[in-house]
Order: C-alpha cells, then structure tokens, then sequence
C-alpha cells in the first residue's frame, strides 16, 4: 500500500514538474496570426532596428525544446516570426532551476518591412543594362571576422563560402536554444586557420557524409545564428 502511494505521489510531481507555464505580456502591436508551418527564427541577439516587438512571454518547463516549441506556437498566434529567449534569474527561479525547472522570457517579434521598390520607370532603364543586372550576385561571401563580431547585425541573410565538413558535432546543449534539435551539427574548415559549426537539415545530411568521408571542398549556402565559446561561429544551412 505504501509501495502505491510512493508510485502515484511520483507520478504526479513528474506531471506537475514537465508541464509548461505560460504567460504572455503585449509590449507592442498584434499582426495577423501565421500558419502553423510558418517558421520562426530563434536568435540569441539581434540588432533591434530591424524588428518590431510584439510582446515577452514567460515559459516555464523542465525540456529546453519544447519551451522553445511552445514560444514558436504563441509567436505565430500573434504574427511573429523571431522569438529570443532570455533566462529569467529571479529568486524564485534560481529555487525552481535546482530541480530542472527553468523559467525563461521570450521575446515575441517581427522582422520590420522592407520598404517595397518603386518599380522602374522608362528613364531609369535607359540607364541600367541588362548585362549589369544578370551579374547581380543572389548571396554573397561572408569573412570569419564578420561571422564571429558582426553576427547580430548579418542574422537573416543568406550567404555562401566554400568550406570542408571536417565531422558531426554533438550539440551542445546551450545550442538548443536555436530549436534546431532535428538538425545535425557539424565542424566545418571555413579557411587555412577557422572552424565554424554548421547546423545541418535533414535532407543535406547524406551529401555532407559523402565531403567528410572526401574531404571534398564543398559550397555552403546559410544564413548566421551566433557565436559558441566566443571564437565558433555557428551557422544555419539553408534548404534549396
């Protein structure tokens, strides 16, 4: 009878323990919601000119993917594509963290509007040819010391270098916080003396198997996502 009792009081502080709190704050304007398959950046910093904040909500749970999950879903209820998450360093959390529960703010944005281009009129093309706008480059090359400083300010942009998968990469656990747990992680030659750590998709990942058993030089589209340890960048790869 005693065994039972202990069984169900455990049960029930593990229920209690990984369900998830939310609490929602608007900061800012609403937008229109997004569809369920719409995505959603995690960014640890930003350059806040660029987005417009929408609100900050506060999740609390024992598993950083689905805090995370769960402030992708409350972004998207209220038309936001960037959620940054902040940990919370209350009293109270600091309580609650000695156990695994953590409570953590997100901050709900948008990506700010780029203003539309007028279209061209007759005599602005009298003075653009057409060979200049067939070499307009799509994505261009990054250097590491703009991966590695000037990375808030390059987050959302694709770009795209020649690099060597070196191997898989065990995703540390303060990268979770990308939301990026379906992905792999790999460490990747960016020149003669850096290293960068490349999130890996799904349907990418047999083709950076095949360089890393060649050791071929193969060329990377992504987009930045921050800085490990301070001297990795860590990088996005971008899906055709």
């Amino acid at each position: 009878m005693e065994l039972q009792k202990y069984i169900i009081f455990t049960l029930t502080a593990l229920l209690i323990i990984s369900c998830t709190s939310v609490e929602f704050v608007k900061t800012g304007e609403e937008y229109p919601a997004l569809n369920e398959s719409d995505e959603v950046q995690v960014l640890l910093t930003i350059d806040k000119n660029q987005y417009d904040e929408i609100g900050i909500a506060d999740i609390g749970g024992v598993s950083l993917p689905v805090r995370i999950e769960k402030a992708k879903q409350i972004a998207r209820s209220k038309g936001g594509n960037v959620v940054v998450p902040v940990t919370m360093c209350t009293e109270e959390t600091q309580k609650r963290m000695r156990s695994g529960y953590i409570i953590q703010s997100f901050y709900i944005l948008k990506t700010k509007a780029v203003a539309a281009i007028p279209k061209e009129t007759a005599q602005s093309k009298q003075i653009t040819t057409p060979v200049e706008e067939e070499f307009m480059p799509e994505k261009q090359a990054a250097t590491f010391t703009q991966l590695l400083q000037q990375y808030p300010a390059l987050q959302g942009q694709p770009f795209t270098n020649s690099m060597v998968p070196l191997r898989f990469y065990k995703i540390p656990p303060s990268l979770l916080v990308y939301g990026l747990s379906e992905y792999k992680l790999c460490l990747m030659q960016f020149d003669a003396d850096n290293t960068v750590l490349v999130f890996i998709p799904q349907e990418k990942i047999t083709i950076i198997k095949k360089s890393i058993d060649n050791r071929n030089t193969i060329p990377v589209d992504f987009t930045p996502l921050g800085v490990y340890k301070g001297k990795y960048p860590v990088l996005k790869m971008l899906s055709e």
